[in-house]
């Protein structure tokens, strides 16, 4: 079950952050938002396929950054990567 929410750490550039990540799933279509506390996004273009997930999420702040994720999500678990312009963050969580 992917639907819920999700306490995850991202490694960033500017170091590991800490977030929540709330996902709802429709069919296929996966939406929901991060947060980290200060900032909060919504995601968009949102896609499941059994046990994979795909997003896209555009963040303002502390810089303008669009990262496109892919993840997987196993029992109680989630992990994945964030690619950008400069590379690739890796994140993982568990299930809140």
């Amino acid at each position: 079950m992917v639907q819920g929410k999700w306490n995850i750490t991202i490694n960033t550039p500017m170091g590991v952050r800490s977030g929540v990540l709330e996902l709802s799933v429709s069919g296929k279509t996966l939406t929901g938002s991060l947060s980290d506390g200060e900032h909060r996004v919504v995601i968009s273009d949102g896609r499941i396929e059994g046990n994979q997930l795909t997003w896209k999420a555009k963040v303002t702040k502390p810089m303008r950054l669009s990262f496109k994720f892919t993840a997987i999500v196993e029992h109680d678990r989630i992990s994945g990567e964030a690619r950008y312009l400069l590379g690739t963050a890796a994140f993982s969580g568990t299930r809140a």
